[in-house]
């Protein structure tokens, strides 16, 4: 894929780049994604198309531009060739918004990286050239070679724009069509978090509100019910870094427990192996897994072993919910290493 410099219609400088030359001549209609402009005016560089969707991934050209991103998602529609008709008007547009020192700075960038394709001095992406030393004249101008150059770029955070566009996706996927009822409607993932909470508030409500598991709990906690929840506690030697709660909204969390430490310090003669033990582990680890078994076995008609089977499964996480949060995980780390990455940025100093 080769570099294509553009200017899309809209009253900002774009620069994209690498482009499929059959792009060139294409006019797509409208649609494929929603947009996130950066503001009035920015020179950015293409980075991937698709045609299916019709639309293009920009990356804003600056003095740090980083491949890493994804980019930006436009319409391929809004997007034209740098040598238009228009480019004057877009370019004055731009040195309105930006400065002509900063619009003067994108086109002799450009003109650098054609200059060398043309003597073939450099062959390659644009981004390729810009991380690359044939571009170290016109990037100093930025990083020092020129201190009298002030200039200024727009300030996008890509991982933002990036959690809006899943937003987007997710509702347009998601979303049945109309005449469709008949089908099975996917939902969102926010929709099925919020489900399952209310699903499992009439757990809440069995324990908390009809003490439901409270003789259950007793039993156990007088010895009287054996528990492999309380045998392993009392085995073990060590504090549990991860317990499985079932539950997901916090307030139910809190409310629960607050109810089974209540339960525990309200029961007589409890087992003396229990006496000195810490309540926290003890209600997290013991008194919730069994009040949890207990509901569920209670208001889905189910045996013990069949509640303890559902409550060692956990909650049903769609496929498209683990991969939302791994997406996540994904850009927040690239958030911090973008930071790190940051002219000016000092590193973490030692712990105290």
């Amino acid at each position: 894929m080769k570099v294509r410099p553009a200017l899309p219609t809209q009253p900002p400088l774009r620069v994209p780049g690498p482009s499929s030359s059959g792009a060139r001549g294409r006019r797509p209609g409208p649609g494929g994604g929603g947009r996130a402009e950066p503001g009035p005016a920015a020179a950015r560089v293409v980075t991937s198309l698709s045609v299916a969707e019709r639309t293009a991934r920009v990356l804003l050209i600056e003095a740090n531009l980083c491949p890493e991103p994804s980019g930006i998602r436009v319409p391929v529609h809004s997007l034209k060739p740098l040598d238009c008709e228009e480019q004057g008007k877009l370019v004055r547009r731009a040195s309105s918004a930006y400065g002509h020192s900063s619009v003067t700075w994108c086109l002799s960038l450009v003109a650098h990286y054609r200059e060398g394709l043309a003597r073939g001095s450099f062959r390659g992406s644009f981004l390729e050239y810009y991380a690359a030393d044939a571009s170290h004249p016109i990037r100093t101008a930025v990083h020092g070679g020129a201190p009298d150059l002030h200039l200024r770029f727009p300030k996008v955070n890509y991982a933002d724009l990036e959690d809006s566009e899943d937003e987007r996706e997710g509702q347009g996927q998601d979303h049945a069509a109309p005449g469709r009822q008949g089908l099975h409607q996917r939902l969102l993932p926010d929709r099925r978090r919020a489900a399952r909470d209310t699903a499992n508030q009439k757990l809440v409500d069995f324990i908390v509100k009809t003490n439901g598991a409270d003789a259950h709990l007793r039993d156990i906690v007088q010895g009287r019910k054996p528990s492999r929840w309380l045998t392993a506690f009392l085995q073990a030697d060590r504090y549990l870094l991860c317990v499985e709660t079932y539950l997901e909204d916090e307030d139910q969390l809190y409310t629960v427990a607050t109810h089974l430490e209540r339960v525990y310090e309200q029961t007589e003669r409890p087992m003396l192996p229990l006496l000195g033990v810490d309540k926290v582990r003890l209600v997290l680890e013991v008194l919730l897994p069994e009040a949890m078994i207990c509901s569920i076995a209670a208001l889905e008609g189910l045996d013990y072993h069949g509640a303890e089977e559902e409550y060692l499964r956990g909650p049903p996480v769609h496929c498209r919910e683990k991969a939302l949060f791994d997406r996540r995980v994904l850009k927040e780390r690239r958030k911090r290493a973008t930071a790190a990455r940051a002219p000016g940025s000092a590193p973490p100093g030692p712990a105290p």
